[in-house]
């Protein structure tokens, strides 16, 4: 029974510490229901009631009627499944009518619905040109200026049109309008202890408010520059940490497009010509702030006393899948990076569709990572178009100094549609500035402001993105006008160099750089095309090797020694260039005798020591050495030599004779026996002389 048990606990060790940190840093797409849900199927409960109030004796209400507009309606993304009404209502138009005669005490009325939603986008496939010259009548009324959409208002009037300046197209005239409300003004629930909304004018003077005066504003905006827009109040889901309602109140906008009709945009939500499908509309207006709920009563000595409108919504169930694709690629600017360093992370998408596609997209980072900006950038794509988007930065300074930091960042659509990148920070990495960053930033907001920027291609490749600076580098660039306009007087540069070239409809031209190889280390370089109508920008990371190089430092020895001494040879192998030294042979070399040692790739400096005792050594002078080979990354070979020599001086005859011994180191077998063969004959031929001096001196 054990055993099972310790797997159940492994298991479970396993999910908290491997599995649920990985599903931590990805979207979680089960919480996305409310975007991505084909349908939803929602019950709504409305209440209210009214206390009749006898202001003398023998008051009463002959009769009473509420006329009421808030309440959901069928559309065509909106099915009414139950509608039931108590007491029994009368549907006039827009408009749902209680009847009370001779009431009592109170009045009360609900209205209980089951609503199914559609999840739709209004696929607008080719260009709308704006302003817009023709209208129909209905449209118009959406145009004028209502008493809480000030849209005459002058400051409204000149923020609007500068917003729209040159714009032709009217879908982007309506994005650029709904971006900036979005970004401009902060939500703001202060403002909800007013008794009525604020006027447009306020909210752009204050930049601040609810969902309803943000959708104000906005249309506002909209009408100041002739675009028709009409004011939706509803309710939808959301999963703020503001509400403790999931489901509430909420007002968004219906803009009209020619030949399309009317299409929804909620500035609050980022949602801009599509709604999610927890939308549920109640009712549509000219003005905001116009009432929802009319009483009416007839008697004497009496009046209703009105209560709270108090509306109840649960999820029933919600319905298959539908994710509008966009394809998206993250990549990081850096690849690795110093604390306290920036960066900038791009992300590249792609509308595959054959509509205007507009979404916001987010950036998730770790904690260590600080974002420039916002964090959720709105973006419009034109059928089959490719933009980019871009954040900057920083790392924080306060990281500990012996790791690396492996940072991941995620990018995603409100959909859900991700991608990943990553970049690496440790105290080894080189220093990137905040002006070397921004000077990135300003020529990617240029590209985005110029239109036809997306009608050229720019792609450059080296023959290697890493090579040493003895060798020559090249890099090749192809431009291709895919457009309608033939460009002419384009610069394409790199580093300093130009390049003129114009680009006829459908052409392409080549263009060939010679790189700076005396620029050592970690680059990443733009090569920029540009003139009036174009700015077009590609990043080539390149890295340039120095030659590598060592040295010996920091040698510490003894001048003069005895034989009794013990002491220690130190030094340390320097690396001395930018460029790591491969394949690195060192060889301490003594009277002789050598030492080695190999290192695959020296990385840092390193430390050594050799211990000796004075046995070891010879007589005299002693001579050392180190010699160091090694390799760059194409073979070619380096080598490195250091001498220097110690004294035994301090030895007895029998020491010195121990130590002529150590004379002998590196000397071959063969010659040490020839050397011990002569002396052995030099020593027999002495003793006989010496023996042949003492007989001759007997006689």
């Amino acid at each position: 029974m054990k055993k099972p048990f310790m797997l159940l606990i492994l298991f479970v060790i396993l999910i908290l510490f491997v599995i649920m940190p990985f599903f931590m840093l990805m979207p979680f797409a089960s919480a996305d229901w409310f975007y991505n849900s084909q349908n939803i199927i929602a019950s709504i409960d409305i209440y209210s009631d009214a206390e009749i109030i006898k202001t003398s004796l023998g008051g009463y209400i002959q009769s009473a009627a509420v006329n009421m507009t808030f309440f959901p309606k069928r559309t065509f993304t909106q099915e009414l499944l139950k509608f039931y009404t108590s007491p029994e209502a009368e549907l006039a138009g827009a408009q749902l009518k209680f009847r009370w005669e001779k009431p009592d005490s109170k009045i009360g009325f609900r209205l209980n619905a089951n609503v199914k939603t559609i999840n739709d986008v209004t696929k607008i496939k080719e260009k709308i040109n704006f302003p817009i010259l023709k209208l129909p009548g209905e449209a118009v009324a959406y145009t004028k200026p209502s008493k809480t959409i000030d849209s005459d208002n002058e400051e409204i009037i000149r923020v609007a049109s500068e917003l729209v300046k040159g714009e032709d197209d009217l879908y982007s005239a309506v994005f650029k309008i709904a971006d900036w409300t979005k970004n401009s003004i902060s939500y703001n629930l202060s403002t909800l202890t007013a008794e009525v909304s604020q006027k447009a004018s306020w909210v752009l003077q204050n930049r601040q408010g609810v969902c309803d005066e943000l959708t104000s504003l906005f249309i506002a905006l909209l009408r100041a520059v002739g675009i028709p827009a009409k004011f939706v109040s509803g309710i939808a889901y959301t999963d703020s940490e503001l509400f403790q309602e999931k489901w509430g109140p909420h007002g968004w906008a219906e803009v009209y497009f020619p030949n399309y009709g009317w299409v929804p945009y909620d500035v609050t939500y980022g949602e801009f010509g599509w709604i999610d499908p927890t939308h549920i509309k109640f009712k549509e207006s000219i003005d905001s702030d116009e009432p929802s709920t009319f009483y009416q009563w007839l008697g004497r000595n009496a009046e209703l006393r009105t209560g709270k409108l108090d509306i109840k919504t649960e999820l029933i169930d919600k319905i298959g899948e539908v994710i509008v694709p966009l394809n998206i690629e993250t990549v990081s600017l850096k690849k690795a990076v110093n604390f306290g360093s920036y960066n900038l992370v791009e992300a590249f998408i792609e509308n595959p569709n054959d509509f205007y596609y507009a979404t916001e997209l987010n950036l998730n980072k770790p904690k260590e990572v600080k974002i420039f900006g916002n964090r959720q950038k709105s973006i419009l794509l034109l059928p089959k178009e490719k933009k980019k988007l871009f954040w900057i930065l920083k790392v924080d300074e306060d990281l500990g100094i012996g790791y690396s930091y492996t940072f991941p960042l995620v990018v995603s659509t409100l959909s859900n549609i991700s991608s990943e990148t990553m970049f690496e920070s440790n105290s080894r990495e080189k220093h990137v500035s905040f002006e070397e960053i921004q000077q990135i930033a300003k020529l990617l907001e240029e590209e985005k402001e110029k239109k036809y920027s997306g009608n050229v291609l720019l792609g450059c490749k080296t023959e290697k993105n890493e090579f040493y600076e003895y060798e020559t580098a090249q890099i090749y660039c192809d431009a291709k006008n895919i457009g309608s306009i033939f460009l002419d007087n384009v610069d394409v540069c790199f580093e300093g160099k130009c390049s003129k070239i114009s680009l006829g409809i459908s052409q392409n031209k080549n263009v060939t750089f010679e790189i700076n190889s005396s620029k050592i280390g970690v680059r990443e370089s733009p090569v920029v095309l540009r003139n009036e109508l174009v700015s077009k920008i590609f990043n080539i990371n390149l890295k340039v090797n120095d030659a590598p190089k060592i040295e010996v430092e920091n040698l510490s020895f003894p001048i003069n020694v005895s034989y009794d001494s013990n002491f220690n040879v130190a030094f340390t192998i320097m690396k001395k260039s930018y460029s790591n030294p491969k394949d690195v042979e060192v060889i301490f070399a003594l009277n002789g005798v050598e030492k080695k040692w190999n290192i695959n790739e020296l990385e840092h400096s390193r430390d050594f020591a050799v211990k000796f005792t004075g046995d070891q050594l010879k007589y005299g002078a002693n001579n050392f050495k180190i010699h160091i080979t090694y390799y760059d990354g194409l073979k070619k070979q380096y080598k490195y030599s250091k001498e220097f020599s110690t004294e035994l001086t301090n030895a007895n005859l029998l020491q010195i004779m121990a130590l002529s011994l150590n004379s002998l180191a590196g000397i071959s077998t063969e010659a040490i026996a020839i050397m011990l063969l002569t002396g052995t004959i030099a020593f027999i031929l002495v003793v006989l002389w010496l023996f042949r001096q003492r007989k001759s001196h007997l006689f």
